[in-house]
């Protein structure tokens, strides 16, 4: 049995450790080197590789990128990535011959109904246990109804096909309290309600280390918690994404990144002096299986003069940190704002563009107090999104911290690897227009708590913003300002051009001068088959005034008023006036899990 899972599914919502429902019950998803690169496999990392440096280097400490190879590039329908059934534990819901109730069992089949394919009505039990380090397991149910080991049987006979592992299941009512588990061997009972509030010392399991069904426990000190299999906080993706935002990048750039490529020209020699030389080493290192035909032939097109510029752009120097990352996006989108990218004075080059702005189609924005927006649709834009690992949000008494967070790295003798894929698409990029973008920082009372609160940013969680260790910017009211404005621009989109908030992803841009303050907001849509990525999102750009307008308009109200409005910032907290009737948008789209927002800041700094 196979169930379809996209590339982009795989990084965003499942991974290693995630538990897939799949047709003949749910599976857990184990490490890539036993469900994608195991030793019975044709699968190698480098041979599904994802070149991007400034990720790799900058923000992943030197681990390779591999994406996820997909049924219609391999030519079959079969199943690329083997996973485990879990959890083993099943109902069948055949009420008659149990002598009375459901049965929950371990075996393959019903123990008493005896069908291997259908199982008498089965189906998996939809709950498990884990803990905030990341472990998962079974609920130990016989140990769960005795507390701790069967004391042995009831008067009479038992029938031997309940003397295994198998439990009563009594539905008396719609609430877990109602639900009662009968031992058929001691008669022991007890209700679900109880059981689903009772704690245990974590068995230290990671199933998704595990081959086959075999389970393998280790060490943990805290106590596990009974979960739904399917709840939202069991897993907790970690994403990083990059958008390859330079103005005269191209394929031949991305090429270069290629390890084997990188190699070469970081050597002086003929292959850096011609583009026969170039070709050379590309063909060589084809020959070797270390580029495909595709790189040659992109090369073979394009000038010596365009290969040249882009060896010399690939050994420039990149910032080694998220924010340091940010910022340089942030420079290059000024810059494609104003001169295009590739830049409009360049020769414009022959390899296609993976950044891609042409200023002719810039428009502009002005509000009703005549504040001047600069609006630039971005007709090519590449990302790169990594998956790092996952929690499992687990509650804990007295426990106010992050989960742990739980690694998926594949390692092999030719470097560690981290999951990730790469899309292409479209944005639109919105700034002041004025002096550059440079303006005035948000001022007022609610501004003045939020820059009382950046004062104790050191008490926040550090996961709570993008980059902790070299910026807090999310603080700053200045950042609140632009992240407010993001979301009712998302919002407004929707409403007036009919989009669907969760088709389109932000990033908010942000920093401070003394005084003053610039950012932008990048509306995009990259990922396949959302709305906007054939042309329909820059297509919003002549329309962008009566959507700004709208959307500043949308600031000053809520439905959720007086409740919303009086809400207001604190030193410690993560939101003003927000809520999900006015700023709150889907967590697809908002990459600051819908904090930072404040209605007030906008309203009292109204452009």
């Amino acid at each position: 049995m196979t169930q379809d899972v996209r590339p982009s599914q795989f990084i965003l919502v499942y991974g290693p450790g995630a538990i897939l429902e799949g047709e003949d019950g749910p599976r857990m998803i184990p490490e890539a080197r036993i469900g994608l690169f195991g030793q019975s496999s044709d699968f190698r990392p480098q041979d599904y590789r994802i070149d991007d440096q400034r990720m790799s280097k900058g923000l992943l400490k030197g681990c390779k990128i591999y994406r996820l190879p997909t049924n219609p590039e391999l030519g079959h329908d079969g199943a690329i990535y083997s996973t485990n059934p879990f959890p083993l534990w099943k109902l069948c819901s055949n009420q008659g011959p149990h002598g009375g109730g459901s049965l929950l069992y371990r075996e393959d089949a019903c123990p008493v109904c005896k069908d291997p394919v259908k199982g008498g009505g089965k189906q998996a039990v939809r709950f498990v246990m884990a803990c905030r380090d990341g472990h998962l397991d079974e609920i130990p149910w016989n140990f769960m109804v005795h507390d701790g080991a069967c004391s042995g049987s009831r008067t009479g006979s038992i029938r031997p096909d309940l003397r295994g592992d198998s439990i009563r299941w009594h539905l008396r009512g719609g609430t877990l309290s109602d639900i009662e588990l009968e031992c058929p061997r001691c008669g022991t009972t007890k209700s679900f309600g109880e059981i689903y509030y009772m704690e245990r010392t974590c068995s230290g399991r990671h199933p998704q280390r595990e081959y086959g069904t075999r389970a393998r426990t280790g060490t943990c000190d805290r106590k596990a918690k009974v979960i739904m299999r399917q709840a939202a906080n069991l897993r907790l993706a970690e994403t990083r994404t990059l958008l390859s935002i330079q103005s005269t990048n191209t394929v031949l750039h991305r090429y270069l990144e290629n390890e084997a490529v990188a190699g070469f020209m970081a050597a002086p020699g003929p292959a850096t002096n011609s583009k026969e030389g170039v070709l050379n080493m590309l063909h060589a290192l084809h020959d070797k299986k270390l580029v495909g035909m595709d790189a040659v032939e992109e090369f073979g097109r394009a000038d010596w003069d365009e290969i040249r510029q882009a060896i010399k752009d690939s050994a420039k120097e990149f910032p080694d940190t998220y924010h340091g990352l940010i910022m340089d996006e942030l420079d290059e989108l000024f810059k494609a704002s104003k001169y295009g990218a590739p830049p409009q004075a360049a020769k414009k080059p022959k390899a296609k563009a993976i950044f891609e702005v042409n200023v002719d189609e810039k428009k502009f924005a002005r509000t009703e107090k005549g504040t001047k927006f600069r609006i630039t649709p971005i007709q090519t834009l590449r990302t790169v999104t990594v998956q790092t690992g996952f929690r499992r949000d687990m509650p804990e008494r007295n426990e106010t911290g992050l989960p742990k967070l739980v690694g998926i790295k594949h390692v092999e003798q030719n470097g560690t690897w981290l999951p990730g894929v790469e899309f292409l698409g479209e944005g639109m990029f919105v700034c002041r227009d004025a002096s550059d973008g440079w303006a005035d920082c948000p001022k007022g009372e609610h501004a003045g708590a939020w820059s009382n609160g950046a004062q104790g940013a050191d008490a926040y969680f550090e996961a709570a913003f993008r980059d902790a260790a070299s910026s807090r910017d999310e603080l700053d009211p200045g950042f609140v300002w632009w992240h407010t404005l993001s979301h009712l621009l998302i919002r407004a989109i929707g409403e007036e051009a009919g989009y669907s908030p969760a088709s389109i992803r932000e990033r908010v841009y942000f920093e401070r001068d003394g005084g003053r303050c610039r950012g932008g907001v990048l509306l995009y849509a990259t990922q396949p088959g959302n709305e906007g990525t054939l042309g329909g999102l820059i297509g919003l750009a002549p329309h962008m005034e009566k959507i700004l307008r709208a959307a500043l308009e949308k600031a000053a109200s809520c439905s959720g008023d007086p409740l919303c409005g009086d809400a207001e910032f604190r030193s410690g907290g993560y939101s003003g006036a927000s809520c999900y009737a006015c700023l709150m948008t889907s967590e697809t789209s908002c990459e600051h899990r819908n904090m930072w927002l404040d209605r007030h800041v906008l309203t009292d700094n109204m452009p």
